[in-house]
């Protein structure tokens, strides 16, 4: 059933049944600076390394961002690599994961939220070579395509092969527990599918190989969010002042990165000194157009309810969701520069 327009600013509050009395009315424009006292620890816990997916993040922490929102933020990959459990454990206040991770991650009863999307598109893709494109999955036909061994990559390729009207048995599967992209350069394999295409794209670009790229929303497949900025529900009821700060903040890295993508990966490389500026910066510039709403009437982070609905019902129709949760309730976008009470 499609989600009331009341219920989008405060979805999962209410799919949590938390009630929220008082979240600090007005937090105003991004440009406003606001007194808020000393400034607040805040840990996020990120899936990976420092890298260019992350670098409105990066800019935010590096060119005082945060400190302008009186926040003392630490940017952390936990030792387990999983930013969801050092959220659930309180080891960090934030985490930024995948939109899938989290559905799953409550659809097994954790109480968490999304607050903002910092890749607002997914980038998982069908990626082949130029002298051999896939340019839809019908060509897949009589081929073989390397794939991670994960059930969202095969629920993936299933609805790619779907939507082509194409039977599995057509396709051979190599299953590459590593980077299916190595498979596709070896010429294991005619496409990949199951790494993020623009890491990929560069990485074959770089090796003065020619990609072709069909983005997983292009092949059937519901469109969801690459990277969410997550909070437990606990936190979105009792810190709405904090969470506010600290994406007005986030928003300021955004636009900075937008301005500036130079200093953005001068920033990650100071802090990973051993990541290629050249492969970060190519990187970029893919993900750049995928970070700022489409919307310009949006705020930056903001997320459609009905897209996340439409996502959730897919996850459960392939297995991946056991119970038909209405996912449009997983995400708030009360703390968003401008939103809220």
């Amino acid at each position: 059933m499609p989600m009331r327009p009341e219920l989008r600013r405060r979805g999962a509050l209410l799919a949590a049944s938390l009630i929220c009395t008082a979240l600090c009315a007005g937090c105003g424009e991004v440009h406003a600076r606001i007194k808020l006292g000393p400034a607040r620890a805040l840990t996020v816990a990120i899936d990976g390394e420092p890298s260019a997916l992350f670098a409105s993040l990066y800019e935010a922490q590096a060119h005082g961002d945060f400190a302008l929102g009186a926040l003392d933020v630490t940017i952390a990959r936990p030792a387990d690599s999983d930013p969801l459990q050092a959220l659930e454990s309180g080891s960090a206040q934030v985490a930024i994961v995948s939109e899938p991770a989290l559905l799953s991650a409550r659809d097994s009863g954790a109480p968490l939220v999304a607050i903002g999307a910092l890749i607002r598109q997914p980038l998982d893709g069908i990626v082949s070579l130029a002298g051999q494109p896939i340019a839809n999955a019908g060509q897949l036909s009589g081929r073989t395509i390397a794939i991670s061994p994960t059930p969202l990559a095969a629920a993936q390729l299933a609805a790619a092969l779907a939507s082509a009207h194409l039977r599995p048995s057509r396709v051979r599967r190599l299953v590459v527990a590593g980077d299916p992209v190595s498979a596709l350069r070896a010429r294991r394999a005619v496409a990949a599918l199951g790494g993020l295409w623009p890491i990929d794209a560069v990485t074959l670009k770089l090796a003065h190989q020619r990609p072709q790229v069909l983005e997983i929303q292009q092949a059937g497949v519901p469109t969801y969010s690459q990277l969410v900025v997550v909070v437990r529900a606990s936190e979105a009821q009792q810190h709405g002042p904090l969470l506010r700060a600290f994406l007005e903040s986030l928003t300021r890295g955004e636009r900075a990165m937008q301005s500036n993508p130079a200093r953005a990966i001068a920033a990650l490389v100071k802090v990973n000194p051993g990541l290629s500026a050249q492969f970060e910066r190519a990187v970029l510039g893919l993900t750049l157009p995928i970070t700022a709403p489409s919307d310009p009437s949006k705020p930056f982070g903001y997320q459609d309810p009905y897209a996340w609905q439409t996502f959730g019902a897919w996850m459960h129709r392939n297995g991946l969701l056991a119970r038909a949760r209405n996912a449009g309730l997983a995400i708030t976008d009360e703390f968003l520069p401008g939103q809220g009470a």
